[in-house]
């Protein structure tokens, strides 16, 4: 008899077994084409930069992929590109700090210069003068150009004045980035029209009037592009100057 219900035992504990094996196969979600459609839309996620479908899809691509392989790929796929947009990221708000700086650097000098421009660097150059004298001779005329120049960390900053009279004049600057009317002060926009860019596109130039600071009164030329000139202006400058007066839209 207690053989019996030994063996009774052992085969109740054998379907047990069993029944446990069919139930976790049945309930396994493992599924392939669900994994390949999770892996897929993750990697959509990942090249829009969309952090909460990334999450989703990631989820859904461990809960139906059996190939833990192409996991740990999907994994360091994310991780590589999360770390590349980080590294884009910090890069341009670095270059944008750099505009910035550099815009009011510019702004500042140009403004501290406007009434002397003659004086806005020790060393100014004007056309005639012999670059080999240690002393520039007195000029004949002073209907001519003189270019004051200095530094603003690694980018240029310059003047270009009539000798003759010094509110005809130029301020102008190469920023990496783009700049706008609005980056430079206070304005009300004159024109704005299409120009060829060195893409072989086209891109928006902008000229402006200051109206307010030290600069007011002045006009300035900005594009759309990266390292396009900023030039600002008096508007008798545009006489003298006929190369600049196609830049600024006539």
């Amino acid at each position: 008899m207690r053989a019996m219900r030994n063996t009774l035992a052992l085969r109740l504990c054998e379907l047990l077994a069993l029944g446990a094996m069919v139930s976790t196969l049945g309930c396994s979600e493992k599924d392939a084409t669900k994994c390949q459609e999770a892996l897929d839309g993750t990697r959509k996620s990942l090249a829009a930069a969309d952090a909460n479908l990334i999450t989703q899809w990631r989820e859904r691509a461990y809960k139906y992929c059996a190939d833990t392989a192409a996991l740990a790929t999907l994994d360091r796929e994310i991780t590589d590109k999360q770390a590349a947009d980080a590294a884009a990221k910090a890069a341009e708000a670095q270059h944008k700090a750099e505009n910035d700086a550099l815009v009011k650097a510019f702004t500042g000098w140009a403004g501290d210069s406007r009434l002397a421009p003659d004086h806005a660097s020790a060393t100014p150059v004007c056309d005639g003068d012999d670059p080999s004298a240690t002393k520039p001779a007195e000029p004949k005329t002073h209907d001519r150009f003189c270019t004051a120049t200095r530094q603003a960390g690694t980018y240029p900053l310059s003047v270009r004045y009539w000798d003759a009279d010094k509110t005809i004049l130029m301020f102008t600057t190469k920023p990496s980035n783009p700049v706008t009317c609005d980056d430079i002060g206070p304005n009300k926009v004159l024109k704005t029209w299409d120009v060829p860019a060195l893409t072989g596109q086209s891109v928006k130039r902008t000229r402006c009037e200051l109206t307010s600071g030290t600069l007011t009164g002045l006009n300035v030329v900005v594009s759309a592009a990266s390292e396009a000139p900023v030039y600002i202006f008096s508007v008798s400058y545009l006489e003298k100057d006929p190369g600049l007066k196609v830049i600024a839209g006539g």
